[in-house]
């Protein structure tokens, strides 16, 4: 188990961007250091959603390609987050899917769900042999 900060910035960007009445997603960027994981950005995603699902389009993937590599977005990809309305924080078999997909680049990659309505998140990274986990609260500060 390792340690995830988030900051207040890329909490708040999450925040704004996923107040809204259908699902939204987006990728986190930050850094892994020797205290854990550092999550300092959120960068929205733009695509096709509804009231149950996400897509982020290829255009936009590549945009933010281009801005990690160019160095106009500091850090690079650490994760994902996509938002849940009213119905809780958890991992759907698609969202297991999609974390599978890209911790295959680093196994620091962590996908974090807000539930809009109950104003809640989690974070959760997949460690085999156990497969998909929660990374306990005790191990997730704000920054």
């Amino acid at each position: 188990m390792f340690n995830v900060a988030i900051s207040s910035y890329a909490l708040r960007k999450i925040e704004e961007h996923t107040n809204k009445p259908y699902e939204q997603i987006g990728f986190l960027v930050g850094e892994l250091n020797q205290e854990g994981l550092v999550i300092r950005n959120a960068i929205c995603g733009e695509g096709d959603a509804n009231g149950c699902c996400s897509i982020i389009s290829a255009e936009c993937l590549a945009k933010i390609a281009d801005e990690i590599v160019s160095g106009r977005t500091n850090g690079r990809i650490v994760g994902w987050y996509h938002s849940h309305i009213g119905a809780g924080v958890f991992m759907s078999e698609t969202d297991v899917q999609t974390q599978l997909k890209l911790q295959q680049f680093s196994p620091y990659v962590v996908a974090l769900v807000i539930d809009t309505v109950a104003r809640e998140f989690g974070v959760f990274s997949y460690e085999p042999p156990q497969g998909l986990v929660q990374i306990p609260e005790e191990h997730i500060q704000v920054i």
